[in-house]
């Protein structure tokens, strides 16, 4: 399984932040390769991510943990990957809030996983980093941004 953590510290404060990122339907107007969010009826989100030319398919379903309440977990219910899940975490800092976007997944074609995961790994990376953007203000990477590499360096300050 690969794992991914991206970290970023955004003037806004944990609970707005994380007010925001439960609307993962308005996360396509954000990140350039989430092609569309949208709900399935029962409470999961069907998710479609551009990548290399096609799409990667997924159904997910998210939820607020008891007694956490700056933090957003979700995980593959059906879909593209073998294994899919991760979280959302904001913590208030001076200034603003730190977001946490951790993701571990597998990949279905087992042989290819070395490709193919750090292919993959970089676009929810590149798009957690434009949701994060987006949701909490100019984002300043703290950690995960060596997986930002294919972004122009401006991007990487956002």
């Amino acid at each position: 399984m690969t794992t991914r953590v991206l970290k970023a510290v955004v003037p806004a404060t944990a609970a707005e932040v994380i007010e925001r990122l439960g609307d993962a339907t308005a996360f396509p107007a954000y990140a350039d390769d989430i092609v569309s969010v949208s709900g399935t009826g029962d409470g999961d989100q069907q998710w479609v991510l551009a990548f290399r030319g096609g799409t990667a398919n997924w159904v997910q379903r998210s939820e607020q943990p008891a007694g956490q309440p700056y933090r957003i977990e979700f995980a593959q219910t059906g879909g593209d990957f073998q294994r899919f899940e991760g979280a959302w975490t904001s913590t208030d800092v001076d200034g603003g809030s730190e977001v946490t976007f951790e993701v571990r997944f597998s990949t279905s074609v087992p042989h290819l996983a070395g490709a193919i995961d750090s292919a993959v790994g970089r676009v929810l990376l590149r798009s957690a980093h434009q949701v994060i953007h987006a949701v909490g203000g100019p984002a300043r990477v703290t950690a995960g941004g060596q997986y930002l590499d294919d972004l122009p360096a401006d991007a990487r300050r956002l």
